[in-house]
């Protein structure tokens, strides 16, 4: 017959194995699907950084290709899972084939991170409604197809995150020649906090991440009368992993609008 310590020791070593079996099983992040778009640069460069070390599945969409396919071969040296693929996502038909991308390589989506995004500099009176158009294309239509589009696949699953980068100019006022940029993400509050209400009885959860100034291209790539072409006061704002570490902490929570960075919300 055992001894007591010998019976001790054979009781307690399933409460030793328990924690790190269920920790392996609930890992939020590793091995799930992640879509990202624009992902070559900028804050959407940094959360497929942070996904590839959470060892998840990577489906990176962006029009600039060339850093995100060199992302990807990166990845996949090291022993990971990505793809990239080229899409300009004022177009619906290259909108579908990012989650058609994903289905084929992953066979499912489970988080999307919208994210792509530019600014058309301009006021009112100066507006080409052509231009604005494209703008609301990129930043709002984009981020609302594509959401679309994995809904169906996240409900048949139980469970799916999808995480829409907006911007605290969506909630304060916006410098002059802005506001188009500003009315793109405002839109996107309106249409995802609704849609957070409406998906959540299926697992699905959806987040709104509104950062303040970031180190980004955001600044030399923008259009308009009133771009430059310079980065201008985006040397002074805050680096973008920092916004990515906290958008990644906030997804484990259950706010749907959050702000990331050092930038506070609305008093």
């Amino acid at each position: 017959m055992p001894s007591v310590s010998a019976l001790c020791r054979l009781l307690l070593l399933p409460m030793l194995l328990l924690p790190v079996t269920v920790m392996a099983e609930d890992d939020p992040w590793r091995g799930k699907v992640a879509v990202i778009t624009g992902s070559s640069s900028g804050l959407g460069y940094e959360l497929a950084k942070l996904a590839a070390e959470k060892e998840m599945k990577l489906v990176l969409a962006d029009i600039n290709l060339g850093p995100s396919a060199a992302f990807a071969t990166r990845v996949i040296a090291e022993g990971g899972e990505a793809i990239a693929v080229e899409a300009d996502l004022a177009e619906r038909s290259q909108r579908a084939r990012v989650i058609e991308t994903a289905l084929e390589a992953y066979g499912t989506v489970d988080y999307l991170f919208n994210n792509a995004g530019y600014s058309y500099l301009a006021t009112l009176e100066q507006m080409d409604v052509d231009m604005a158009q494209h703008l609301f294309e990129v930043n709002y239509w984009a981020y609302v197809d594509l959401a679309q589009q994995v809904i169906p696949i996240m409900k048949e699953q139980g469970s799916g995150s999808i995480l829409n980068v907006v911007s605290i100019l969506a909630h304060r006022a916006a410098p002059p020649g802005t506001g188009h940029y500003a009315a793109s993400k405002a839109a996107l509050v309106g249409i995802f906090q609704a849609a957070a209400q409406e998906l959540e009885p299926y697992g699905i959860k959806v987040f709104l991440a509104s950062p303040g100034g970031m180190r980004t291209n955001i600044g030399r790539n923008a259009v308009g009368p009133l771009a430059d072409g310079r980065r201008d006061r985006a040397d002074d704002w805050e680096p973008p992993e920092i916004a990515a570490a906290d958008i990644f902490a906030a997804m484990l929570e259950d706010e749907v609008l959050f702000f990331p960075g050092y930038v506070e919300g609305p008093q």
